[in-house]
């Protein structure tokens, strides 16, 4: 197995923004990556020109980023490990090519808080596998709450890395 460096340095999809994502699981450094996921969401949104929505292929439906909700929470759930991170710098991708990885994927059991706020009547969890044959350590999952909205529209909820996923 290939050792993990102290740092992953990639890009922000689709652009020639370049991170340094800290890999140490220390807390100390979760507002580095705080910054990263922050600066990765106002880059994409803005790259994105308004169209802030990313097609998914399982649902056939638009997921939609938004600032209040999207990098709410993915900048409290992101921080935890440099794998979520990573994901937000690809969320493109994560947001296309998730899919369900069971036939309980969608739940109706909304929570009190920002759920009920946001105006949820659906959460839908799929996931999305990276795959790197040269580097083990980037072979992981991430699993993406999206909340379906009362006018139908789905929004990019959580991301949240998966210890140990089933295949």
């Amino acid at each position: 197995m290939t050792q993990i460096p102290d740092f992953i340095e990639t890009n922000l999809q689709g652009t020639n923004l370049w991170f340094r994502i800290p890999t140490n699981p220390i807390k100390e450094i979760r507002g580095e990556r705080r910054k990263i996921i922050k600066d990765a969401y106002k880059a994409l949104l803005s790259k994105l020109n308004g169209n802030n929505f990313i097609k998914n292929d399982f649902l056939d439906e638009n997921i939609y980023i938004i600032w209040k909700e999207s990098f709410q929470k993915a900048s409290n759930n992101a921080t935890r490990y440099w794998q979520t991170t990573y994901a937000v710098l690809k969320l493109p991708d994560v947001l296309k090519y998730a899919k369900p990885f069971d036939e309980n994927y969608r739940s109706f059991d909304i929570k009190d808080g920002n759920q009920k706020k946001n105006r949820y009547v659906e959460l839908i969890k799929l996931r999305y596998t990276f795959n790197s044959k040269t580097e083990d350590y980037k072979n992981f999952t991430i699993e993406v709450v999206i909340g379906k909205k009362s006018d139908g529209r789905n929004v990019q909820y959580s991301l949240e890395y998966i210890k140990k996923a089933c295949s």
